[in-house]
């Protein structure tokens, strides 16, 4: 019997790292000076329109505006919760396991199903899991590496912490707003630069400066 495929957030794969960062940073500066949800969608289709992201990522129209309004959301609520956040001291970092180098029996972490999380052995230097968990570490995060939102949930309901940063794809990101507001936790989101079931990507650069 053949194993059943993950179902994705997204309908589409994307690949962001085609784009410019000066594309990306100009869809976050967008994002704040939106702010109204009114506008969010001519806004996206102006973005995907004047930097060429559905040309660059191969998505189609519909889809590279969806991925852009889902991010412009995302970098809003960042902006919005940023304050709160940094003056929470027992945070969380939770990383998407689907970014590991190897998802196979070569990784060497080990799945704590109490947690739930895959504790990371820190097997490959150029694992950006394993540079994500030292970031993680070295400015006092508890870092988990999650198989999904129900796990995510999970640990933040169990562990109660003041302040969380999550990495994801853009919709996952987008649909844990409403739980971190149910939770009263102010939280920070880095998009996956590159999504699907196995070899995601993200931005390090990115995570270090929200950290």
């Amino acid at each position: 019997m053949k194993k059943a495929k993950p179902k994705l957030p997204y309908s589409f794969i994307y690949d962001l790292t085609r784009l410019s960062q000066g594309a990306l940073k100009q869809v976050f500066e967008s994002a704040y000076e939106a702010r109204l949800h009114k506008i969010l969608s001519s806004n996206a289709k102006r973005l995907v329109k004047t930097l060429k992201i559905d040309q660059a990522t191969g998505l189609n129209l519909t889809d590279a505006i969806t991925l852009v309004e889902d991010l412009i959301e995302v970098q809003a609520a960042n902006k919005l919760q940023r304050e709160e956040f940094e003056e929470a001291e027992r945070k969380a970092l939770l990383l998407p396991h689907c970014a590991r180098s190897r998802m196979d029996r070569h990784c060497m972490a080990d799945f704590d199903a109490d947690v739930p999380t895959y504790n990371c052995q820190s097997c490959r230097d150029y694992c950006i899991i394993n540079k994500a968990t030292a970031l993680g570490k070295a400015e006092g995060y508890d870092v988990y590496v999650v198989p999904g939102g129900a796990c995510a949930e999970k640990i933040l309901k169990d562990r109660k912490y003041e302040g969380v940063v999550g990495v994801a794809c853009g919709m996952e990101l987008k649909m844990g707003l409403p739980l971190l507001k149910k939770l009263g936790i102010p939280g920070q989101g880095i998009f996956l630069t590159k999504n699907g079931c196995s070899n995601t990507n993200f931005n390090l650069q990115s995570l270090e400066s929200i950290l």
